[in-house]
C-alpha cells in the first residue's frame, strides 16, 4: 500500500530509543514543520494538529532563531483554536501554553498581538479545565503587560468568574461594576467602589425608567427590522454585555432578583443602539423572562423568549447558546409542562459542554436535576444523575452550586432508600481555602433559602412536621 511500518511495537521502541534525545527533538521539529507547512497550504485542520504535536515534542531547545519561535508560537495558536472549535479544550489548552514557551524574552514588547491572544485564550482554557493556579499566573502577565485598559477586559472577565466560583460574590459586583463605569456604562452614580450601597442606590423608580425607556424603543421596532439588526463591532461594547451579563449572575446570586430588569433593559439599549452582540439573544430572553415571572405578561414575555431564541440561531457565534437555552428554559418552565422545560436544560447543558462553558453546563446540570425531581422522574435514575453532577461540581470547584445540590441530593437518596451524602467539610475552594457545606451556604441568602425549602420539603413528606415548621420558619 506504499506505507512502511514496523513489525511489533517493541521493534519501534527499540527503534525509537536508539536515536538519541536531542537528534529525537530535532526529527520531532524538523517532521512537524514539514507537515506544518503542507497542513496551511492545503487547509487540513486535522493535519496541522498532527503537525503541531510533532512540533512541540521537539521543545524550544529546537528553534533556531527569535523568527522561527515566532512562526512556531503562531502555529501553536492556530491549532489551540481548531482544537478549541471541537471542543477539546484540553489539547486546545495544552498548544497555547506550547505557543507561548517558544516566545523569547521582551516578546510582550516585540510580539504585543500574539502575545495578548496567547495568553488570553491560554486563560480562558484554564477556566474551562478548572486549572485555576495555572490561570492566576496568566490573568496577572496579562493585567500588567496589556498596553490599554480594552485589552485587560478579558482577563478582568475571567477574574470575575473567578470569583463567582469562590463565592466572593460582592467582590464581583465591586469589580464588575468598575470595569463598566471604566468602559462609560455606569448604572449609578454612587461609588463603585462600595457594591453594596451601588445595588441599594438601583431603586424601583431607577428601574422603571430603564425599563419604559426600553419599552417604548422596542415598540418602534418589528421583529423583522431586529433579526436584520447590524452586527455589533465595538470591541468596548460587546465587552460591556458580556460584563452586564455576568452582573446579572452575580447580582442574582445574592437574592437581589428585583434589581435584575435595569441590566437587561441596559444590554438592550446597548444593543439598539451599537448592534447585535453575541449576547443580545440572551437580553431578549431575559427580558421575557421579566415579563412572564415578574408582570405575568405571558404573551409579551413569551413572544421575546422566541424571539431571542430566534437570534441565537441566525447568530455566527456558539458560544453563549447555553445561557440563552438556560434562560428561556427558565421562562418557559412557567408556561410549558415541567417536564419539556427539563429537557430544554439538558439541551443547555449540551451546549455549554460543546463551548467549554463549565460553570454555566454545571448550573444547567442542576437545574436538570432538580426539574426532573419535582416533575416525578424514576428517582433511582434520577440519584445517579445528580451522584455525577456532584461528582463534576466538585472537580471545578464549583462549591457554592454544590452546596445548593447537596440537601435535594439528600432528599432524593432517602427516598430511594440510600444512605445519605454526610455534611461535606474541608472542600477546596478555586483559591486553595477550605470550607465546610453550611459555611458556604450562610453567605449567599438565595442559597440559604434553597435550602430551607428543599429541607422543609423533605420533612413534610417525611412526616417530621416539628423539623419541617422550622425549616418553613
Amino acid at each position: 500500500k506504499g506505507a512502511f511500518y514496523f513489525l511489533h511495537d517493541k521493534l519501534h521502541e527499540a527503534a525509537y530509543s536508539a536515536i538519541g534525545s536531542e537528534q529525537r527533538c530535532l526529527h520531532h521539529f524538523r517532521y512537524g514543520l514539514a507537515l506544518g507547512n503542507a497542513a496551511v497550504k492545503e487547509r487540513d485542520d486535522v493535519l496541522l494538529i498532527t503537525a503541531v504535536s510533532q512540533i512541540n515534542h521537539g521543545g524550544p531547545q529546537a528553534v533556531v532563531d527569535s523568527e522561527q519561535g515566532v512562526a512556531v508560537a503562531s502555529l501553536n495558536l492556530d491549532a489551540g483554536k481548531k482544537a478549541m472549535k471541537m471542543s477539546d479544550f484540553f489539547s486546545a489548552h495544552s498548544f497555547f501554553d506550547h505557543g507561548i514557551s517558544y516566545l523569547r524574552k521582551g516578546h510582550w514588547e516585540q510580539q504585543y498581538d500574539l502575545s495578548l491572544e496567547l495568553f488570553n485564550l491560554a486563560a480562558k482554557c484554564a477556566l474551562m479545565n478548572a486549572e485555576h493556579d495555572h490561570l492566576e499566573i496568566l490573568i496577572k502577565q496579562i493585567k500588567h503587560y496589556a498596553k490599554c485598559f480594552e485589552d485587560k477586559c478579558q482577563a478582568i472577565s475571567i477574574s470575575i468568574s473567578l470569583l463567582l466560583l469562590s463565592g466572593n460574590v460582592l467582590e464581583g459586583v465591586k469589580t464588575t461594576l468598575g470595569t463598566l463605569a471604566s468602559l462609560g456604562e455606569e448604572l449609578s452614580r454612587s461609588p463603585w467602589w462600595m457594591p453594596q450601597l451601588v445595588i441599594d442606590y438601583i431603586t424601583p423608580s431607577v428601574i422603571q425608567q430603564h425599563l419604559s425607556k426600553t419599552e417604548a424603543k422596542l415598540a418602534e421596532l418589528s421583529d423583522e427590522t431586529l433579526m436584520s439588526y447590524p452586527v455589533m463591532v465595538d470591541p468596548s461594547k460587546i465587552m460591556a454585555m458580556e460584563l452586564l451579563a455576568q452582573l446579572y449572575e452575580l447580582v442574582a446570586t445574592v437574592g437581589e432578583h428585583t434589581k435584575l430588569p435595569i441590566f437587561v433593559s441596559k444590554m438592550i439599549q446597548i444593543t439598539l443602539k451599537h448592534g447585535m452582540s453575541p449576547l443580545s439573544p440572551l437580553a431578549f430572553v431575559q427580558y421575557g423572562n421579566y415579563n412572564v415571572i415578574i408582570r405575568r405578561n405571558y404573551e409579551v414575555g413569551y413572544h421575546y423568549v422566541k424571539l431571542g431564541l430566534a437570534l441565537m440561531k441566525q447568530s455566527p457565534s456558539r458560544a453563549k447558546d447555553c445561557q440563552i437555552i438556560f434562560h428561556s428554559a427558565y421562562t418557559r418552565l412557567h408556561v410549558e409542562p415541567m417536564q419539556t422545560a427539563g429537557e430544554l436544560f439538558l439541551d443547555a447543558f449540551k451546549a455549554a459542554m460543546k463551548s467549554g462553558a463549565t460553570r454555566y453546563a454545571m448550573k444547567c446540570a442542576y437545574y436538570y436535576d432538580a426539574t426532573c425531581f419535582w416533575a416525578g422522574t424514576n428517582l433511582e435514575e434520577l440519584a445517579r444523575s445528580m451522584k455525577e453532577t456532584l461528582k463534576q461540581m466538585k472537580f471545578h470547584k464549583n462549591l457554592l452550586l454544590m452546596s445548593v445540590m447537596l440537601p435535594i441530593v439528600r432528599m432524593t437518596q432517602r427516598m430511594v432508600g440510600e444512605s445519605a451524602i454526610p455534611p461535606q467539610s474541608g472542600l477546596t475552594s478555586v483559591s486553595g481555602d477550605t470550607h465546610n457545606e453550611e459555611d458556604l451556604i450562610d453567605k449567599i441568602p438565595s442559597a440559604m433559602l434553597t435550602k430551607h425549602f428543599n429541607e422543609c420539603y423533605e420533612a413534610y413528606i417525611f412526616r417530621e412536621f416539628d423539623k419541617a415548621t422550622d425549616c418553613a420558619d
